[in-house]
């Protein structure tokens, strides 16, 4: 049974990828570790609502993780996680993870 339900788990991940629009996010996020939400929109030229949707996909099935941080006001940080970079180099979309300092 274990198999069956890392089977699926996979399977969620790769529909959660058989998109552009957030095979990109993913692509710009993992090269640009806390990069704020407005500057994901404008490097990859989404729409804001948009961009929100794509990143609930990929933070729902694991993908990506945020972060709040507040200095002047309110900024949401947005990072690969493990699981995401070792898809990625899976799907040899990136040749080895990033270190994250």
């Amino acid at each position: 049974m274990k198999a069956v339900e890392e089977a699926r788990k996979m399977l969620t991940i790769y529909r959660a990828l058989d998109n552009d629009s957030r095979l990109k996010i993913l692509y710009t996020i993992f090269n640009e570790p806390d990069i704020a939400f407005n500057d994901i929109a404008r490097k990859t030229e989404i729409d804001k609502p948009a961009l929100a949707y794509h990143l609930g996909v990929l933070k729902n099935v694991g993908l990506v993780e945020m972060e709040y941080q507040k200095r002047s006001k309110k900024l949401t940080k947005y990072r690969v996680t493990e699981e995401g970079k070792e898809i990625l180099k899976k799907l040899k979309l990136v040749e080895k993870p990033v270190e994250v300092s």
